[in-house]
């Protein structure tokens, strides 16, 4: 998850900002998303609100819907290095459940097509 480095809480202001797979919302079936304190809350059918509160650290977390299920999206550190960002609710493997073999081939496609150099 990616944390929101603007001042205090207001109603429309998130701790923390995550990836769900669309597909995971139209199967109207509960699914986990976990925090990155390590908590983990369950989100419902039917999906009414673009947020949930972490009960572990009362983090306010924003749910970005990405369409279909990949099991991740192409995002980057803060100094342009490419990485995988998982998406919740997918059926499709966790970024970190990938060998280090083809997290590596990705990365190394992605580089690739964005002419960076390899880091």
């Amino acid at each position: 998850m990616v944390k929101d480095k603007r001042g205090p809480k207001n109603p429309k202001q998130f701790d923390l900002y995550t990836f769900v797979a669309g597909a995971a919302l139209e199967a109207g079936k509960p699914f986990p998303l976990e925090c990155n304190c390590g908590g983990v809350v369950t989100v419902m059918p039917p999906f009414q609100d673009e947020y949930v509160v972490c009960a572990r650290c009362e983090s306010r977390i924003r749910m970005l819907v990405i369409e279909g299920d990949p099991g991740y999206i192409i995002g980057a550190d803060s100094d342009g290095t490419p990485k995988l960002l998982p998406v919740q609710g997918s059926s499709k493997p966790h970024p970190s459940k990938l060998s280090e073999a083809e997290r590596e081939a990705i990365l190394a496609e992605v580089r690739a097509q964005l002419g960076a150099k390899d880091k």
